[in-house]
């Protein structure tokens, strides 16, 4: 009977054991769901933060080279010009047709010369034109004025362009302003927000446009004097701003469609300076989750670009995440839990312990970058594909300057908090589909793939070198460091992974021997 009862008792024991050890397996379970949870969602936050800078500033280069781009073409036509100063219509119709506008420089409206015409020189104008056959072209609007400045040349010659034929741009407001400014300076440009002569009604849309001066070409022009008596007139680009826009949008696959981008002529975000708005309905600098301002370089001017998050951007994989891991660590907790009721704990024990063991296998315990073997399977296959689809890849080695005097003289704690943080910038860096490992010590690597050509290499590798180059504050200690930086591209520089890991190698020591902190790329079979 003792025998037996000491039986119950032990059962009831394990019965209340059991009980016990379930309920806290749940809630110690759930309490470290909501620690993951709340801290994928700070991550979730930073790295929606990270994509939109990301997006935004590239859209703001998108922008900037665009109009980088329509200046060169100014710059070009300008030079022509030089080079031709008599140059018939048909001769700047075959010189527009050769650029090939609307193939290669999408969103100019038209392209062409103002002339500048004094009160005396009117009539015997007018009469030239119409004797080229255009019997009823006059200088337009009507009307007696110190200066003119009548479209002569436009190009293409056609459709909305012929509304703005013989029109006096000096004669509007805005438009003089520029080119009195073109003028006197010398410089490109453009205008504040106009309405072009082009629009008819239909589809309106705000514009723009730049004016670059051209002048007698045996005469000096080097003082405002100078340029304002030996003017001939202006070349100038006119641009429909939306059309402007999405010429940019289209020409990548990149979600922008998820920005609203404003872009205002002048360093105030005022109404009627707003040049564009992707999103019509937003109030000048609304409200956004993320936003950026930027400055755009526009000829000697200088205009303001706001950019900012539209609500699908927060409503991809990356703000799913935290309800995922919620709903997953809820489920992962009562899963849990019933092992421990069935006394199959040890499976699970053994389960992660193996998750663990494939971690430490693949990636840098210290900074949880990919390691070196994790690097040698994405690089083979990086490789693999790019011989498939002809695309290049690039390889940079990155070898920390500096940093063996932070071991020396504070210690690897330091050391070790130091290279933490040189892994997450260097992360930072990378596109969704590059890689950042780490090999060991203070050597790492970053994988480029789909890279267009060394100097885009050459951007990237200067642009991680900037973020290494930034101080370190830890532990109350700042740190300064910098790194050597050398690159390679697949095939040119190594058509296979050693190859190329050593011309990447080599370019490396190449920088610390051109003084650290540097970037250099292979060139062939030697380093440049």
């Amino acid at each position: 009977m003792i025998a037996k009862e000491r039986q119950i008792q032990a059962a009831t024991k394990l019965f209340q054991a059991r009980e016990l050890l379930t309920a806290l397996t749940l809630i110690i379970s759930l309490f470290i769901t909501y620690r993951i949870w709340d801290n994928s969602s700070r991550n979730a936050e930073q790295a929606m933060a990270s994509a939109f800078k990301s997006r935004a500033m590239e859209m703001r280069d998108r922008i900037q080279q665009r109009l980088t781009v329509y200046e060169q073409v100014l710059r070009a036509s300008v030079a022509t010009f030089n080079v031709a100063p008599n140059l018939s219509r048909a001769e700047f119709q075959d010189y527009v047709t050769e650029l090939k506008v609307e193939q290669n420089y999408p969103g100019i409206q038209a392209l062409g010369l103002a002339k500048r015409v004094f009160p005396e020189e009117l009539e015997k104008h007018e009469q030239a034109v119409r004797a080229e056959g255009y019997p009823n072209y006059s200088v337009q609007p009507a009307g007696k004025r110190d200066v003119y400045g009548p479209i002569l040349l436009i190009e293409p010659f056609s459709g909305r362009n012929l509304r703005a034929f013989g029109f006096d741009m000096y004669s509007e407001p805005a438009r003089r302003a520029a080119m009195e400014t073109a003028q006197d300076s010398g410089e490109i440009t453009p205008t504040n927000r106009v309405q072009l002569i082009q629009e008819n009604g239909v589809n309106e849309q705000a514009g723009f446009l730049m004016y670059a001066p051209v002048y007698h070409r045996e005469k000096p022009h080097t003082t405002m004097l100078e340029r304002r008596a030996n003017l001939i007139g202006w070349v100038y680009a006119a641009f429909r701003a939306e059309d402007f826009i999405r010429g940019i949008q289209l020409d990548t696959t990149s979600d922008f469609d998820k920005l609203d981008i404003e872009i205002y002529t002048g360093t105030e975000l005022k109404p009627d300076m707003r040049l564009v708005d992707t999103i019509a309905d937003s109030p000048p600098g609304h409200h956004a989750w993320y936003s950026r301002l930027d400055t755009l370089t526009v000829g000697s001017q200088k205009w303001t670009l706001l950019i900012s998050a539209m609500p699908q951007l927060d409503s991809g994989a990356q703000a799913e995440h935290p309800i995922l891991v919620l709903q997953a660590g809820i489920s992962i907790s009562l899963l849990v839990a019933l092992l421990v009721w069935l006394f199959l704990d040890d499976r699970a024990r053994a389960l992660q312990a193996a998750h663990q063991a494939m971690e430490l296998a693949l990636y840098d315990a210290l900074t949880g970058l990919p390691n070196r073997k994790l690097l040698d399977e994405r690089l083979n296959q990086a490789i693999a594909s790019a011989k498939r689809t002809g695309h290049r890849l690039a390889l940079l080695f990155i070898d920390l300057d500096k940093f063996k005097p932070v071991n020396d003289n504070y210690g690897h704690a330091y050391g070790d908090l130091l290279l933490k943080e040189v892994g997450r910038r260097l992360y930072a860096c990378m596109r969704e589909s590059d890689t950042a490992a780490r090999l060991g010590g203070d050597e790492f690597v970053a994988l480029l793939v789909d890279v267009e050509d060394e100097r885009a290499v050459a951007l990237v590798g200067e642009k991680i070198l900037a973020q290494l180059n930034l101080p370190y504050e830890l532990a109350g200690h700042v740190f300064h460091i910098s790194a050597s930086i050398g690159g390679a591209l697949y095939p040119a520089h190594g058509a296979d992974v050693k190859s190329l890991m050593k011309a990447a190698d080599l370019a490396m020591y190449a920088a610390k021997n051109a003084g650290r902190s540097n970037v250099k790329l292979a060139h062939g079979a030697e380093v440049t």
